[in-house]
């Protein structure tokens, strides 16, 4: 599947809202739900170790069609808080 993007004529851009992109408020993660690969990612490990997080009870998901799952950047930054195996810098 293809990612398009269309471009906003004058008269449809909305100024009173903030670019999707500002992140600021999250700590650097997208303000939408996120799937294993994007959170393992933006932390630093394994995709798997984000799913067994899960699977235990450490990381809250929501479903997402059949047997997806998705994480709110809430409940990420929770879980790094709380000792999440992140990438030593």
């Amino acid at each position: 599947m293809r990612k398009t993007t269309c471009t906003e004529s004058a008269h449809t851009a909305d100024t009173t809202q903030p670019p999707a992109d500002v992140t600021s408020a999250n700590n650097g993660l997208p303000n939408r739900l996120m799937t294993a690969f994007e959170v393992a990612e933006y932390i630093g490990c394994h995709e798997e170790t984000v799913r067994r997080a899960y699977w235990r009870g450490l990381l809250v998901a929501q479903k997402f069609g059949v047997r997806g799952r998705r994480f709110h950047p809430a409940d990420v930054l929770d879980w790094i808080r709380r000792g999440a195996p992140t990438r030593v810098s």
